[in-house]
Formats: structure tokens, C-alpha cells, sequence
């Protein structure tokens, strides 16, 4: 019996071969799929970071300076030394920026950040690093760092903050250590 193209099994031979390719589409669809995943998760974990020590307290931002709520505190905070290349700063958020900014870093130097906010939430992302903490009125977020590498890193909000949320930039400037 012949089938439509007037051979013998044709039509069985076009369906066995289509099943092939169809097969081969569905691999490589697939294998496509498991790539856009794993740039997914890359992406998630070295540029948005994975925060492992972190700490939140309630505390009241104008004990941090002085400052009153709406005002935005001195340029004057910086880092304190709590140990043997070990550091302290307490990052204030407020529209539209971090105080204190420019904020400059020893090479090596452990810094925990204490991130709070004197107006609304903010989000505190050091790009290139794995800190992030959302800074929320009233509440200290706590993270600790190490700076390995000389460099200039820039201080993101990640949490819409009002209509000059792009323009919230700080910076970190990591000073080499001077040659022995």
C-alpha cells in the first residue's frame, strides 16, 4: 500500500524523522533554559551578594550625631577604630545621600557598618561587595566587611526612596596600604 507521496512506509519514515528533530528541539530548549538559570543565579549572588552576619536593633537615629529627624547629619561620623584593623562607622541614610560620603577605608580593614535612616527606608548596597541591608527608620542594621582590594566602590540605594532615588549615591574609597 503506498501513501501519499507514492511510496511504500514514506509517511512512517517523515514521522520517525520529525520526532527526531522535535526531540532535539525540546533538548536544546531545555538546555537553553538551564543557561538563562545559572546567569540567573551568578548574577543574584555576585552582584546582589549574600549577607551572612547581619544584625538589626531598635535605636533613635539623632542619638547617632545629634541630628534632629529631616535634618541631615555632619560629614564628621567617619570610621572609629575598634581593634587592630578593625573599624566602625555608622552609615545614615537620608534624601538623597549617606553621611558620611566619601567614606575612606584602610586596605584590609574589617569595617562593621551600623545603617540606619533619619527620614524613610533605604536600601544600603555597596556594589562589588556582599553588603546589603535595608536601612529603616528607627532600627539599626548591622553588617560586617572585609576590604581586600584598593579601589572606589559606590554606595546604592536599592529601595525606592522618593522622586531623587537614582540620583542616592555615596562612595567608599578604599586606600592602599603604604609600602613597606
Amino acid at each position: 500500500m503506498s501513501d501519499i507521496a507514492g511510496r511504500p512506509g514514506f509517511e512512517d519514515a517523515f514521522h520517525k524523522a520529525a520526532e527526531r528533530h522535535e526531540r532535539a528541539w525540546v533538548f536544546v530548549t531545555l538546555v537553553m533554559l538551564m543557561g538563562i538559570l545559572a546567569c540567573t543565579m551568578y548574577f543574584v549572588v555576585y552582584d546582589y551578594g549574600v549577607v551572612v552576619r547581619t544584625a538589626a536593633y531598635r535605636s533613635d537615629p539623632t542619638a547617632l550625631g545629634g541630628p534632629a529627624p529631616g535634618v541631615v547629619p555632619a560629614a564628621d561620623a567617619g570610621l572609629v577604630k575598634t581593634g587592630p584593623n578593625a573599624y566602625a562607622v555608622h552609615m545614615v541614610a537620608h534624601m538623597w545621600g549617606w553621611t558620611p560620603s566619601p567614606l575612606h577605608i584602610p586596605e584590609g580593614a574589617t569595617v562593621t557598618f551600623y545603617v540606619t535612616s533619619i527620614d524613610v527606608l533605604h536600601g544600603f548596597e555597596v556594589k562589588g561587595t556582599t553588603i546589603n541591608v535595608t536601612a529603616v527608620p528607627g532600627i539599626t542594621g548591622e553588617v560586617t566587611y572585609m576590604f581586600k582590594h584598593a579601589g572606589t566602590l559606590d554606595i546604592i540605594c536599592n529601595e525606592y526612596c522618593g522622586i531623587e532615588h537614582q540620583a542616592m549615591l555615596g562612595r567608599i574609597i578604599v586606600d592602599p596600604k603604604p609600602p613597606a
